[in-house]
């Protein structure tokens, strides 16, 4: 296990009740209260941050975002637009006296620049949100990356209407394998282009035409002619794997060069100060499920690269280098904690912040964000299971400060409860298996508890003592949740996380079970009244898990893959989960698919089993759920069908309302077939 450094403060104390100090639990109107921190931007002379604060407003049930600024002492804490516009993408220019922003206005998106002395000019109108936004060495120039959209296929031609006539809507032709993300919807054909614009006169100039396209994912060259990007520029672009590499725009002529060419993503250019170094993420592509992202130098005129992390065994990401050029500093998971390290130029790590957590207020995934100064000073957004992520500042040294508290009128008085670490030998075959427990307000050991086993997705992700809002009003209503990483999770090592690798579901099961039974061995769970759930990969094993064992009082499965077969070649990437997930396609072993799949177990399933998803939901397709509901209500099996309507995969964190009605009916199905509360479950919808 890698260790920080001798002194690092690992944790930060926030203000606000601890669990077992006060009785009052969580309530579902406080999440419409809720903020956090993300994005942070040291101004590079280290004399402000800005970030951006993510806010839950309970008047338009969405959760806007705005730019604040703050001193590293903490003072002058205030908003960029004092309107309360909506604002985003903070980036300072290099001699920290502008900063750079996009507004969202009633036509779309505005390219502003604020100066030190609080003049704010509009430079543009956007043709759509920017994917990156970036500025020159010299800091007279930004460059930004839209997608330009190019005209559909054209249905084919019917005969005139006469005036007046009426004639249904026309065909929709598709000719490409991707056509749609989750998140977004339809996309239309089209690509990323770059742009650039005059910082003093607004002068706006085209740096890319070609079909090919680029990405929001690209920094400026050292030299200020060229922006190093990231990009995938092979015409079958969707068909094949991914495998994106870097390449380089040349400013005066729009010339494409590419730099890297092996199989396997190259991602996040950060040319080096002195400009001899371009650095940047990868890993080459072997067709497992999961590969650790490593950290490369190679020479800026191209060459033969290097790996920094190789020896890490851990996916390094958001990488950015020391003011002096002498290393780099790199984001990772560490046993479900997110961590900043420095990278020398040989590879040689030192942890320097701990305890990063991300701006989401659904599950407890790991995440964050953070900022480097000229001087070494880091800004993160650090938080804890009982606080949302909240702006902190890191010294040369490790002391860590915080310099928010933007939920302490939200959660004073709430309790809320600590993470228990916890861990269990698997009974698959004796791993460590990693988890947390959240206790209910006045938890008493001496008496016996209902638990929820609440299970993450991905496969290939990590859950982490961070805060979740859904989590905790589970435990608010009287229930142990827990919560693990089995094998398959992130942050430990390539090896654990591809225990899965073409097994999947499998011994995760096992790890999962394990965990049950090492919480009833504690003696204050009731074995008559577990319940299990989980979302998407998460939703999955819980349809598992009631397919092989009747243990669980109840069961809510949301978003889950049933089918893999249908999942596949239905999802919004099938190039990608066929070849990574499986050995062949769905045609060529239409056994392992089934054998893999959920609904090949349905007709052994008892358990009272909520099923949900979101209707929009095209990552795991609201067939899948459906199929699955259809099922159980064929074999006679207590079931419910929860539709949220217009939500795409991310429920919880689309709209906070969404988040409530998710805990909402869970909980709900929870009690009617809890049989402390009754002997008498709800009967099958007809």
């Amino acid at each position: 296990m890698i260790r920080p450094i001798s002194g690092f403060i690992l944790a930060l104390s926030f203000a606000g009740a601890a669990w077992g100090q006060n009785e009052t639990p969580l309530r579902p109107e406080t999440v419409f209260e809720l903020e956090a921190v993300s994005d942070p931007h040291f101004a590079p002379d280290g004399s402000i941050i800005a970030y951006v604060r993510r806010s839950n407003d309970a008047a338009s049930d969405q959760t806007l975002s705005s730019i604040w600024l703050i001193q590293p002492d903490g003072r002058e804490h205030r908003p960029l637009a004092e309107d309360g516009g909506i604002t985003g993408m903070p980036r300072w220019s290099p001699d920290s006296r502008n900063l750079a922003y996009t507004r969202l206005t009633e036509s779309g998106v505005s390219l502003h620049v604020r100066s030190h002395d609080g003049k704010d000019r509009q430079l543009t109108e956007l043709p759509g949100a920017p994917s990156g936004l970036a500025w020159s060495p010299t800091g007279d120039r930004l460059a930004y990356a839209v997608f330009q959209a190019r005209p559909r296929p054209t249905a084919a031609a019917l005969p005139t209407a006469a005036a007046g006539a009426e004639r249904a809507a026309g065909a929709e032709i598709e000719d490409r394998l991707v056509f749609r993300l989750d998140g977004a919807g339809a996309i239309p054909p089209g690509t990323q282009l770059f742009y650039m614009v005059d910082v003093e006169t607004g002068a706006v100039t085209s740096l890319s035409e070609d079909a090919l396209g680029g990405s929001g994912d690209f920094a400026w060259a050292g030299d200020g002619r060229s922006l190093i990007f990231s990009a995938d520029r092979r015409e079958q672009l969707g068909e094949l794997a991914p495998d994106s590499e870097l390449h380089r725009l040349d400013i005066a002529d729009g010339q494409v060069t590419a730099l890297t060419d092996r199989v396997g993503p190259d991602s996040s250019p950060r040319p080096s100060p002195d400009g001899r170094w371009i650095a940047y993420l990868g890993f080459d592509d072997r067709r497992m499920g999961y590969h650790n992202t490593e950290l490369y130098i190679m020479p800026a005129t191209g060459g033969p690269a290097r790996s920094l992390s190789a020896g890490l065994d851990r996916s390094v990401g958001n990488p950015q280098w020391a003011s002096d050029g002498s290393g780099l500093y790199v984001q990772f998971d560490d046993r479900g904690t997110t961590r900043v390290g420095f990278l020398d130029l040989e590879g040689r790590l030192r942890i320097v912040a701990d305890g990063l957590i991300g701006a989401t207020f659904g599950r407890p995934y790991t995440g964050g964000d953070y900022s480097v100064s000229a001087d070494g000073r880091l800004a993160i957004t650090a938080g804890s299971p009982q606080h949302p992520a909240e702006l902190a500042l890191v010294s040369q040294t490790g002391v860590q400060t915080r310099l928010t508290d933007i939920n302490s009128d939200a959660l004073a008085g709430i309790a809320l409860s600590p993470a228990e670490t916890i861990s269990w030998a698997s009974p698959a075959d004796g791993r460590d298996i990693q988890g947390w427990v959240l206790y209910p307000p006045g938890f008493d050991p001496a008496r016996t508890w209902p638990m929820i086993l609440e299970i993450h997705g991905g496969p290939f992700t990590a859950y982490g003592p961070a805060f979740s809002a859904e989590l905790q009003l589970m435990a608010a209503a009287g229930y142990v949740v827990v919560y693990t990483n089995p094998r398959g999770s992130t942050s430990y090592g390539y090896e654990f996380a591809n225990l899965i690798h073409h097994a999947y579901p499998g011994e995760d099961y096992d790890d999962l079970m394990g965990a049950v039974d090492h919480m009833l061995a504690r003696g204050f769970i009731d074995e008559d009244r577990l319940f299990v759930t989980g979302g998407s990969g998460g939703g999955l094993l819980t349809a598992w898990i009631v397919g092989n064992t009747d243990r669980f009082a109840a069961a809510a499965s949301v978003k889950p893959v049933i089918n893999w077969a249908s999942f596949v070649l239905y999802s919004d990437l099938p190039q990608f989960f066929y070849r990574y997930w499986f050995a062949s396609a769905p045609w060529e072993d239409p056994d392992e698919y089934w054998r893999r799949s959920p609904l090949s177990l349905v007709g052994n399933v008892t358990t009272p089993t909520l099923m949900m998803v979101g209707g929009a939901d095209i990552r795991t397709p609201r067939a899948e759920t459906e199929q699955y509901y259809s099922a159980l209500h064929l074999n006679g099996v207590p079931t419910r069908l929860v539709i949220i309507p217009d939500s795409f995969h991310g429920i919880s964190n689309s709209r906070p309302s969404r988040l409530l009605t998710k805990v909402a009916e869970i909980l709900r199905w929870f009690e009617a077939y809890d049989p402390a509360l009754t002997d008498q479950g709800p009967s099958p919808a007809p």
